[in-house]
């Protein structure tokens, strides 16, 4: 496998895994810090009536998780470079997976967005 072909694999895996585990703090109602710009402070709790900001949470999230389930993949598919030959129907299989679930998860995060906000 050529160098380049590793990098477009492992970022095409961090891009798509950075939405899913995005999504996965909206599907799961994982409890994540909040900011409170008003107060200037983090909480855990969410508090009624005050505003608070969970994006910035549910983005380190997203972002750090991905790095690290990348940094796994990016482990193996280092590690079995020389033996690996990738055909040009592989990577283009991977590029529709990719994109589509990239999509999805975009998709689904304007959704949750519009309705939890009840804009739709």
């Amino acid at each position: 496998m050529k160098k380049s072909d590793m990098i477009y694999i492992i970022g095409s895996v961090y891009v798509t895994l950075t939405g899913f585990f995005y999504c996965l703090t909206m599907w799961f109602s994982i409890q994540l810090p909040r900011y409170y710009p008003i107060e200037h402070t983090w909480k855990m709790v969410k508090e009624k009536g005050v505003p608070s900001q969970g994006w910035y949470s549910k983005q380190a999230f997203a972002y750090i998780c991905a790095a690290a389930v990348t940094f796994m993949v990016y482990l193996i598919v280092n590690k079995m470079r020389n033996r690996i030959t990738l055909k040009s129907s592989l990577m283009r299989s991977i590029a529709v997976i990719c994109l589509s679930s990239t999509v999805y998860f975009l998709l689904y995060i304007m959704y949750y967005e519009f309705h939890h906000w009840h804009i739709l």
